[in-house]
């Protein structure tokens, strides 16, 4: 099937939503192949929630080959479980892990993602919170 054929059902406007939802939904699968370790995928940062706003026009659309901007939580509300993961997450592993390293990374992020009452920020909004929280005590020292 061509992808430029048109159906007599469309008009102009229906067009012009098809070409935000597609544009919204390449992002989506770019994502999901860079996701995956497929080769071809990029990282765009984009999330499913973040589809469904571009979708729905509720979210601007980057141009093709560029990020969205990165997700800021701006509120202490928001940032204070993620630093109190990571300093939490000191007084555990700091033993074995006395700097911060990608096989820590790994094992939070696993336990991040693990609780059925799942956090509501993904990892990688958070990962940078979460070690600032870990090397706290290494700053304050």
């Amino acid at each position: 099937m061509n992808s430029t054929s048109r159906s007599y059902y469309y008009d102009d406007s229906s067009m012009d939503t098809w070409d935000r939802v597609k544009e919204a939904l390449r992002r989506d699968w770019e994502q999901t192949k860079h996701d995956f370790g497929v080769k071809g995928g990029h990282e765009l940062n984009q999330g499913i929630a973040d589809t469904v706003k571009q979708a729905m026009n509720k979210e601007p659309i980057p141009a093709a080959d560029k990020p969205n901007p990165p997700k800021v939580i701006g509120s202490w509300d928001e940032a204070e479980y993620p630093i109190s993961y990571g300093y939490s997450a000191r007084g555990t592993h700091g033993g074995e892990y006395p700097t911060w390293s990608v096989d820590l990374e790994r094992r939070l992020e696993t336990s991040w993602k693990a609780p059925s009452d799942r956090p509501e920020h993904a990892w990688s909004h958070v990962k940078h919170l979460v070690r600032y929280g870990y090397e706290h005590d290494r700053v304050a020292s």
